[in-house]
């Protein structure tokens, strides 16, 4: 196949000639990519619960516009405020949008840069080592990876651009050769190999050089495969339908590939620790097979036979990510004629439960998994091509609240008819959500419904109440607005009492003068809590509280120490 001349009054036909074997662009991302790993339009008519009760409970697609055919995204923090932004490759109109974050998973009307020919993938990466986020932009028409520096607040500087191979349709930014900056790989569909550009350190690059992949390699993901700390190349190549593994030499040259079969029409690798056992596994989208292979490491970098798992129809691109919050990794897949996102949950060993749908736009090609709401689970961002938008899918996962502390009042405290009841913040990783509280009473440490009185909807960790006497019990439950609940780490339970009062009939007569001496000098039961009979509040019970309390009852003398009204 040869590159087609672009319609630029057809972005529909541009895009469904890539839907075929002639193909689209891989939609491979990491993470980020130090792991190795606008305006609302419409939302589908979908549910935010979906009926399958193991589901990741996604809110509907929000929809940003963007330029014509954005057929690739990637998510990161390209302003510096801490959140995720979107960087997107629009394949009509040779540029790539930016979208800032506001902090909440909504956002900014795009900025659009300057991007070589037919720009299909892009790549966010501290490139010149300032510590912002530059953007790489492989360029299937031009030939080119267009660099575009970030002025360190989100702008961008005009594209320089870098030979690579005929066709590049996929380019990933890792360090290579081990010397700390970031270089590029990219796969070229119609070279049928893989161009290795090294960095020079401020962001510029030497000449590409080229290792032999399979047939229209479609997709490239740079990681340590084999577990020596340097990083690999995995390609997906869609004619030949294989993954190649090229290990590195350790310099940031490359042996000579070794296949492995996956799907039809490969067009996305990731690589990831699917299982669990601490090395990187494979999962490959496969369009024409509407399945993901994934292939396990044996350890050293060679790899188990596939095993298959169905997604929609023509699927585009897989991302690894804990999406359910339960530490390992599941599968998002973009499914280009589906027009939606199959999730596929990991059951902890590798394997995978039946796919979940969610509706996106029309013509999905890229999915990226990342927290963009700020409030710690995983969203997706998906790159529509023939609805010219990306929809944005809330993770709604409930999160768990952080252990709190009961602090006052606590056991056997003496204490008035008013008490003022304190407890700690518990903490909703959700910087957006509210948690409120709801205060438990009881006269015993069952907390009966029918006995139990609940103060709810608190918004402080403070609250005041008037008492009557004897023993309380007290908790506190902790909730969010997405039904995640905490109860306190302990209930405590308190007296309210008179000092005197040693019997705990709520007055002070002479039937506790007789109630503190049987408990003195014949044994008694001690007074509830002990510390009422401490009238004169010296610190223990004596004779002298007993002497204290007649004179207070019966000569006028002075009231007990404390808490007498």
């Amino acid at each position: 196949m040869t590159p087609k001349s672009k319609v630029s009054s057809s972005k529909s036909l541009f895009h469904k000639n890539m839907k075929g074997r002639g193909g689209t662009l891989p939609f491979l991302f990491i993470f980020t990519f130090l792991i190795l790993v606008l305006t609302p339009l419409n939302s589908p008519n979908s549910q935010i619960f979906q009926t399958n009760p193991d589901s990741i409970p996604f809110a509907p697609a929000v929809n940003y516009s963007i330029g014509d055919c954005p057929i690739s995204v990637f998510c990161a923090d390209l302003d510096g405020d801490i959140d995720l932004d979107l960087a997107v490759a629009n394949a009509m109109i040779d540029n790539v949008s930016v979208l800032k974050n506001n902090g909440d998973g909504t956002f900014q009307t795009k900025v659009d840069y300057g991007a070589g020919d037919a720009p299909y993938y892009i790549f966010c990466a501290d490139l010149d080592g300032d510590g912002d986020l530059d953007l790489a932009v492989a360029n299937t028409y031009s030939g080119s990876i267009s660099i575009l520096k970030n002025n360190g607040d989100g702008t961008f500087q005009a594209k320089v651009d870098y030979g690579a191979g005929l066709y590049p349709i996929s380019v990933f930014c890792a360090d290579l050769d081990g010397d700390t900056d970031l270089d590029l790989a990219v796969a070229n569909y119609l070279s049928n190999n893989v161009s290795v550009l090294k960095n020079n350190g401020d962001g510029t690059f030497q000449t590409a050089v080229n290792y032999g992949a399979g047939a229209q390699p479609h997709s490239v993901f740079c990681a340590d495969l084999d577990g020596d700390t340097d990083l690999d190349l995995a390609v997906a190549n869609s004619y030949s339908n294989n993954v190649s593994v090229l290990k590195n030499n350790g310099d940031g040259t490359f042996q000579t590939k070794v296949d492995y079969g996956v799907g039809d029409l490969p067009r996305s690798v990731f690589c990831a620790d699917l299982d669990g056992d601490t090395d990187l596994d494979l999962a490959v989208a496969n369009a024409y097979s509407d399945n993901v292979s994934v292939l396990k490491n044996n350890g050293d970098g060679t790899f188990q036979t596939k095993v298959d798992y169905g997604v929609g129809y023509m699927s585009r691109s897989v991302f690894c990510a804990d999406l359910d919050g339960d530490t390992d990794l599941d599968l998002a897949v973009a499914n280009d004629y589906s027009d939606n996102v199959s999730v596929l949950k990991n059951n902890g060993d590798g394997t995978f439960q039946a796919k979940v749908d969610y509706g996106v736009g029309d013509g999905p090609g890229c999915v990226f998994c990342s927290d963009l709401d700020g409030d710690t689970d995983l969203d997706l961002a998906v790159a529509n091509a023939e609805s010219d938008n990306v929809s944005i899918l809330i993770n709604l996962t409930p999160h768990p609240l952080s252990a709190f502390l009961l602090l006052t009042p606590t056991a056997e405290d003496s204490l008035k008819n008013i008490i003022h009841f304190n407890w700690q913040h518990s903490i909703d990783p959700d910087q957006h959500d509210t948690v409120k509280y709801d205060l438990y009473l009881s006269r015993s440490t069952v907390f009966n419904p029918d006995s139990t009185i609940v103060y709810d909807s608190l918004q402080d960790t403070t609250f005041t109440d008037s008492l009557d006497l004897k023993l309380w019990c007290w908790k506190v439950k902790a909730y969010d607005k997405w039904g995640a609940v905490r109860w306190s780490n302990e209930s405590w339970s308190f007296y309210v009492y008179l000092c005197g009062d040693c019997n705990g009939d709520g007055q002070l007569t002479v039937s506790d003068v007789v109630y503190e001496i049987n408990f003195l000098f014949k044994g008694g039961i001690a007074p509830k809590p002990v510390v009422a009979g401490d009238v004169n509040c010296d610190g223990k019970e004596t004779v002298s509280d007993v002497v204290y309390l007649i004179n207070y009852l019966f000569k006028g003398g002075p009231k007990p120490c404390k808490d007498c009204p």
